[in-house]
């Protein structure tokens, strides 16, 4: 198994399944409560802001998925993988902020 296979498992299988899995459960399951920091009581519309929030990590794991999909097969070098990597992990901080902004009682 070559350096990329290997890379690519570890990152479905440590970012991106838990990612999809938990954005899923935050947005559609209504499990708020793995929102780090969350208190319902602060927030005006708590389901529509745990919907944005889920909803926007499991927008960020489809995109890293392609990102390292494309990494794996050489679309780009190593170092243009962190320059696509970083803003898509700030995704779900952007999504918070506005949570926080818009809807904070």
């Amino acid at each position: 198994m070559d350096e990329f296979t290997l890379s690519g498992l570890l990152v479905l299988f440590s970012a991106v399944l838990p990612c999809l899995v938990l954005g899923y459960l935050i947005a559609f399951q209504g499990r708020r409560g793995l929102i780090a920091g969350w208190q319902e009581d602060k927030i005006s519309d708590p389901e529509k802001a745990g919907r944005i929030i889920g909803i926007s990590l499991m927008i960020m794991s489809v995109i890293l998925a392609i990102i390292t999909l494309l990494w794996f097969l050489h679309f780009f070098t190593e170092d243009e993988l962190i320059y696509y990597l970083l803003p898509t992990t700030l995704l779900p901080l952007i999504a918070s902020l506005y949570v926080h902004i818009k809807l904070k009682i």
